[in-house]
């Protein structure tokens, strides 16, 4: 006759053996436990050599990388171990970071979907939280599901915890702004025992500080579809305000090489219009001049961008999706999709959104500076509207916009905002 204990520990074999196997061959790196407080991550500094971006973590560099493992639930409820396993890896070349990320679905209910930038909230996914300024205030929170599909945006904390953030309902973090685009590379591929995905972040793309050996904010949160958690690998309590403030961070990158960082679009749109003749079946065409014009931008240090642009062409940019106005007192707001506005827009973000930057219509000219340096955050921009934008169809108007802020402690923070509008008239020749 067989005991309980015996039918007990048969069934618990049954379960541990019918669950998919983790890859058999473990990282020679360090393992750090999130749940164990250790979360001072020190990568290691490889070469790309023989490096493919397949979304297969088989290359030697990932066998030296450092894994993170150990992660809690946040959401819907803080304090306790993760339910589904995460490993996230952690190396970095000369000109970028890596990423390899290993999800374990015991479930095996994936959620994936080839969609477009930043429409993954229906999907399973891992988003990273890096913060190159390490203030605890701001971050670039980039995202992937199963299959690579991108999302990525701008998190600045005004420490107050809301809900709805990051696309979950009973989420308290902060919801990032997903408008401004970043380029890194990523490729995913689901396994039999979850999903693994790779990823590649050029320095290119990051603004950092100017100091020789970095230290940068980090954290890394997976969102389970299935089950509707969300688990974060540094331990976070939903109470506290801030969500950055409670990250690990990457220390000791040294010889980071951001390279030349120049962009130049040149651009040259014209416009002719047709109508047919008064008489006969022939059209009539009007041809009006080129418009020639362009966006650069310049990465004038690690911290310090300047961009500027001259006749710029928004016609490729997404249309505004249609509002309804129920009170005319009030003002309809349209969320900004153009490029030249999106880049460095955290560098002017103000808790009650002073900074609208959709009230340039059609810029003839426009530069701007964003950075950081000793704590304050800096963003200088200049613009001259069409004459669309002015009240009497002629006038060019001048836009002023200044934005300082600085860190005051671990929590607060003081910031003053400078704006003008002028308006250039044309010259009367008497």
């Amino acid at each position: 006759m067989t005991s309980p204990f015996a039918l007990v520990v048969a069934s618990l074999l049954a379960v541990a053996t019918s669950r998919p196997t983790p890859p058999p061959a473990g990282p020679i790196g360090d393992v750090l436990n999130g749940r164990q407080r250790q979360l001072a991550v020190r990568p290691p500094r490889l070469d790309e050599v023989e490096l493919r971006m397949d979304g297969s973590l088989d290359e030697p560099q990932w066998k030296q990388a450092v894994t993170l493992t150990g992660f809690s639930q946040f959401a819907p409820r803080d304090g306790i171990p993760a339910e589904d396993s995460t490993e996230v890896l952690v190396w970095y070349s000369p000109t970028a970071m890596h990423f390899g990320i290993r999800a374990f679905e015991p479930h095996q209910s994936v959620r994936a979907a080839l969609g477009d930038r930043d429409k993954i909230f229906s999907d399973d996914r891992v988003e990273l939280l890096i913060g190159t300024f390490n203030d605890g205030r701001q971050a670039i929170v980039l995202g992937v599901n199963p299959l690579g599909v991108q999302m990525d945006g701008t998190l600045v904390e005004n420490n107050q915890a809301r809900g709805g953030g990051s696309g979950s309902s009973t989420n308290s973090r902060e919801f990032p702004d997903l408008n401004p685009d970043f380029i890194f590379q990523s490729k995913g591929r689901l396994t039999e025992y979850g999903y693994e995905v790779e990823i590649r972040v050029p320095f290119k793309s990051l603004k950092y500080q100017s100091a020789e050996s970095q230290t940068w904010g980090f954290n890394a949160v997976r969102v389970v579809q299935h089950s509707g958690r969300e688990d974060s690998w540094a331990p976070a309590r939903r109470a506290n305000a801030s969500f950055l403030r409670q990250s690990g961070s990457l220390r000791g990158l040294t010889d980071l090489r951001r390279g030349l960082v120049l962009d130049l679009t040149p651009e040259v749109t014209q416009r002719t219009m047709g109508e047919p003749e008064a008489v006969g079946p022939a059209w009539r065409y009007e041809a009006e001049r080129p418009r020639i014009g362009g966006n650069v931008r310049w990465g004038m240090s690690n911290n310090f961008t300047l961009n500027g642009t001259v006749n710029p062409d928004f016609s490729q940019i997404e249309s505004d999706a249609g509002q309804v106005v129920y009170d005319p007192r009030q003002a309809l707001f349209f969320a900004e999709k153009r490029p030249f506005f999106l880049d460095g827009t955290e560098f002017f973000n103000t808790p009650k959104n002073l900074v609208y930057t959709r009230r340039i219509v059609q810029p003839v000219a426009a530069a701007k500076v964003t950075g950081k340096i000793s704590g304050f955050s800096v963003g200088v921009m200049e613009a001259v509207d069409g004459t669309s934008g002015s009240a009497d169809g002629t006038g060019h108007p001048v836009y002023s916009i200044a934005r300082l802020q600085g860190d005051i402690g671990t929590r607060s923070k003081l910031g003053v905002t400078l704006t003008d509008r002028s308006v250039l008239l044309p010259r009367v020749h008497m």
